[in-house]
């Protein structure tokens, strides 16, 4: 075994003595390489990693005495971070610490559950201690819940609800209030749409809680006001919308005349400006109809459906007759002086006709779109023909564009029926003029004067072509250098020079080949095979 040993250091030596300078640097660079490597890797793997020991932030003074039981029962491998607001462990200590740590009663702040307040309470509690547990759940909750939002660092609220009583009616019950103190976050400022969804979070947790009844600041003392959404950021977003209308609309006319106009006069020698004004009014109207149903001779409706009939005669038929006693009072005629005559027949008819008629009721309810064109003008300017002579846009081609433009602001004016064709032509312009700022054209003509495509296309070819044959001889360069240096060549075997025999031991073989061939004949025919063909 030592010799074995002795023998595989001896080759070791001889094969390190045996390579050059460059190739001995080459193997102890690797190596300490591979050594550091190793060093490292198993430095970060025994190295612990570091979490937080408490999910949510603490003060500095619970950092603090959480720091000095930890260090009174002898540990001392944490880190703090955040500012004293949190302390860090080994990630395998956490669970250890936090049970350790809740012994003792730490933290003491932090938010606390109604069944983290209730599950050790005894028989006998107050309905005003239950209350007073629920009110303190309660507020946590709240308080975490802000935390959820993004820019809120931290929350503290405080809630007062009325008592219950049995003599309020729930008319006259009072209503809830809070107090909310946001710690944002640094850097952050909060929007008129973030404070309304911490008022809405706040109002809608807490039973009968109106937003006016909520008071928010930040850590900073700075009132969270709850914006006004009908006078502030209501008309605001109004003004937008109504402004990108009219922005969507005009671009629209732009677009479609230009193009038209672009392929007929050039896209380079158009420019199309329309100008709208919108009435986004919204009108409702409601109308409740009556018509009639039958038609007469003429095709016209005139009265309606008859619905019910009713005819209803009377006739009455009788004489006069004298009545009373004749007297001799001061007011009576006396008996010789009254007339005689005599009596009279009296006859009438009264008809009575009752139609109840049914007519046709319709009710429309119309709304209007409140997105109505009121007014349209449109600007065009044409680049002549010949830029230096405005004169040569021929009179033709611009009563024609003006004819173009003259349609379109009668359609979109439409329901003006009162506008004429000198009201329409006012509202059209159409002027020509050399057009300025293009310096495209001219750039591209100067950079093709200086240098032809052919001829660029010829340098691109012959640089790609010079460069290929750099990377090739410079790849056969190093091919060859890593072949001298190779750490590692390959072992051939050294080739033996032929072994020179003398006369008499040539003499002596022949005999024994030639008296092998007559004793052994077979063996001989082997012999000879296997010569012939090693050959």
């Amino acid at each position: 075994m030592n010799q074995q040993l002795r023998n595989l250091k001896e080759k070791y030596i001889e094969y390190w003595d045996s390579v050059s300078k460059k190739q001995k640097l080459l193997f102890v660079g690797i190596f300490l390489a591979i050594l550091l490597a190793l060093v490292l890797t198993i430095f970060f793997l025994s190295k612990p990693t570091y979490v937080p020991l408490f999910t949510n932030e603490l003060s500095q003074k619970e950092i603090g005495d959480i720091k000095s039981e930890l260090e009174q029962e002898g540990y001392t491998d944490y880190k703090l971070d955040r500012n004293g607001t949190n302390i860090q462990v080994p990630k395998e200590d956490v669970d250890n610490l936090l049970v350790s740590l809740a012994s003792k009663g730490l933290p003491k702040t932090g938010t606390i559950s109604f069944f983290d307040m209730t599950k050790d309470l005894q028989f006998g509690a107050t309905d005003r201690q239950l209350d007073a547990m629920e009110k303190e759940a309660l507020q946590g909750e709240v308080a975490n819940l802000l935390r959820h939002v993004e820019g809120v660092k931290n929350a503290a609220v405080v809630i007062s609800t009325p008592q219950d009583s049995l003599f309020v009616r729930p008319d006259e019950k009072e209503q809830a209030s809070a107090s909310v103190v946001v710690e944002l976050e640094p850097g952050y400022e909060m929007g008129p749409k973030e404070i309304q969804v911490l008022y809405h979070l706040v109002s809608k947790s807490v039973p009968n809680l109106p937003k006016e009844n909520i008071v928010m600041t930040d850590q900073g003392g700075q009132g969270l006001e709850l914006p006004n959404q009908s006078a502030g950021a209501g008309a605001l977003d109004n003004f937008d919308q109504q402004r990108k209308i009219q922005k969507d609309i005009e671009n629209d006319i732009q677009k479609d005349l230009q193009q038209m106009l672009g392929k007929i006069m050039g896209h380079n020698k158009v420019l199309v400006q329309a100008f709208v004004r919108l009435n986004f009014d919204q009108v409702k109207t409601h109308q409740e109809l009556v018509e009639p149903v039958v038609e007469d001779e003429n095709g016209k409706k005139t009265k309606g459906l008859a619905v019910s009939v009713e005819e209803i005669k009377k006739e009455y038929s009788g004489k006069d007759t004298a009545s009373g006693v004749t007297g001799t009072g001061q007011t009576d005629v006396p008996e010789q002086y009254t007339a005689a005559g005599p009596s009279q027949e009296n006859k009438s008819n009264e008809t009575e006709n009752r139609v109840n008629y049914e007519v046709n009721r319709i009710t429309n309810e119309i709304m209007k779109s409140p997105y109505k064109i009121e007014d349209l003008t449109i600007n065009v300017g044409v680049e002549p023909p010949d830029p230096q002579n405005p004169a040569s846009l021929t009179p033709d081609t611009k009563a024609n564009i003006q004819q173009v433009l003259s349609n379109v602001v009668r359609t979109a004016l439409s329901s003006n029926t009162a506008l004429t064709n000198q009201d329409i032509s006012s509202r059209i312009t159409v002027f020509s003029q050399a057009f300025g700022g293009k310096a495209e054209a001219p750039k591209l003509e100067q950079k093709s004067d200086l240098l032809p495509p052919w001829l660029l296309y010829s340098l691109i070819g012959a640089g790609g072509l010079i460069l290929f044959l750099v990377l090739f001889l410079v790849l056969r360069r190093r091919k060859a250098s890593m072949e001298e240096d190779d750490p590692f060549p390959i072992f051939q075997e050294p080739v033996s020079p032929p072994i020179e025999m003398k006369e008499d031991e040539k003499a002596a073989i022949k005999k024994q080949v030639e008296q092998m061939a007559l004793e052994q004949p077979e063996e001989f025919v082997g012999l000879l095979r296997n010569w012939l063909t090693r050959d």
